[in-house]
């Protein structure tokens, strides 16, 4: 227990904040000025680096929908799936071809595997390339669904998008060429809320189903939900990213 409180207090974020806050010390031992100002970053960066405050941050956004059993989604006849991406690499040796997906879209998938083998429904891999050093998500996603199983002509690519809105858009132009009017949408659970409020807003209004959790429904009590790790910091900026989404089409200005 104590060799792990002081590693994590040796490795990043943890590391960082422990030199960070040695600095500041000699700050204060100089009186020099700044060491208020530093104070408070320091403290915010701890603040944002413990699993207490990841887990308040991300489990609202987790929590906002609850998902339907296969009977009940079997009983609203939804006749099409549509899966947000989340980030692709290319260049990359994979079993079937090149390019991997991010560990985000790997949980979707899973996800939509097993829902369209209960529901035998079409699915839209909504996903495009965002970065010149990126793939091409919804390309990589069809050839990985391939080697799984999954019938070519069970999956519609839409691999134009660069972000939730052109998701959105570009799913409705292909649901109407289809004539699809009752989709279930995919994805993680904190990009959850943002991503059904810009579909309602495009006019489209899925059955949302939520995967990918990154944390368990309840916090249980322990010492490390007080110290630095980084995957809480990476909760935390994720969560934070996702509310001043949601501010900003409330505020029109997405």
């Amino acid at each position: 227990m104590l060799y792990k409180v002081f590693y994590s207090f040796i490795m990043p974020p943890g590391g960082i904040i422990s030199l960070l806050i040695l600095f500041n010390i000699y700050l204060y031992w100089k009186k020099i000025k700044g060491k208020f100002i530093l104070t408070g970053i320091i403290l915010l960066f701890y603040i944002l680096s413990m699993q207490f405050t990841a887990f308040h941050l991300m489990k609202p956004l987790e929590n906002t929908y609850t998902n339907y059993s296969i009977e009940e989604l079997k009983a609203q006849n939804p006749d099409v799936i549509i899966m947000l991406g989340g980030g692709a690499i290319n260049n990359i040796a994979d079993i079937d071809g090149d390019g991997q997906v991010s560990g985000y879209v790997a949980n979707r998938m899973i996800t939509v595997m097993r829902l369209q083998n209960e529901l035998d429904i079409p699915v839209i891999l909504s996903g495009g390339k965002v970065f010149e050093d990126t793939g091409r998500e919804a390309d990589i996603e069809q050839r990985i669904f391939k080697g799984m199983g999954m019938p070519e002509n069970m999956m519609l690519l839409e691999n134009q998008s660069r972000n939730t809105v052109e998701n959105a858009r570009n799913s409705k132009v292909i649901m109407q060429g289809n004539n699809f009017t009752k989709p279930i949408l995919i994805t993680s659970g904190f990009h959850m809320p943002r991503s059904m409020m810009i579909f309602e807003r495009e006019g489209i209004n899925p059955v949302p189903y939520v995967t990918d959790y990154q944390l368990s429904g309840e916090l249980a009590w322990s010492i490390f939900n007080f110290i630095p790790a980084n995957g809480a910091f990476n909760n935390s900026c994720m969560a934070i990213r996702e509310y001043m989404g949601i501010l900003a089409l409330r505020l029109h200005l997405q």
